[in-house]
């Protein structure tokens, strides 16, 4: 198990975030409901998942890191594959609210430049990290500012000192 150091911050849901005194809290995800939605992201980004992805999903979930860190400058909320789906695709019903307008751009570009696919989002406008679809290495912003040799390492680091990768 690569991240079994975190499964003492997997809930069972969001209701226990607000009583928590955990620095990260994640939320387990069924692999089996989410499958669906990992089957039209690969088809639909042309990829293949991961599996260091995959085994982040299967161990810990979604959530949020540094979670009780107030000094932090942006949060750190790791997607699920439908809302993966929601951040590269607009919504089908016209009247829904766009929440990823700004970040959709970024995100597009640094996957089918740069084999980047967003991970977590991290701050304001287009404020993405990325996992590196051919390396491992995780991404802030743009191929150029690698933060991490793997998702290991950016959870030991970022368990260290919250915006680690940050300018001051």
């Amino acid at each position: 198990m690569a991240f079994e150091k975190w499964n003492r911050y997997v809930h069972p849901d969001w209701e226990g975030l607000r009583g928590t005194k955990d620095r990260h809290y994640f939320k387990a995800l069924d692999l089996a409901e989410e499958r669906e939605n990992i089957r039209a992201l690969e088809e639909e980004l042309e990829i293949t998942l991961p599996e260091v992805l995959l085994a982040f999903y299967r161990e810990l979930g979604i959530g949020f890191l540094c979670a009780r860190e107030r000094r932090k400058r942006g949060r750190y909320r790791i997607f699920s594959p439908g809302e993966l789906l929601e951040l590269y695709f607009e919504p089908e019903d016209e009247g829904a609210e766009d929440l990823w307008i700004t970040f959709r751009d970024r995100a597009w570009e640094n996957l089918e430049n740069h084999a980047l696919l967003a991970l977590c989002d991290y701050g304001d406008e287009d404020s993405l990290i990325y996992l590196g679809l051919t390396d491992g290495a995780v991404y802030y912003l743009s191929p150029s500012r690698k933060i991490a040799a793997s998702l290991e390492e950016f959870l030991d680091r970022l368990d260290e000192k919250a915006d680690y990768f940050a300018a001051p």
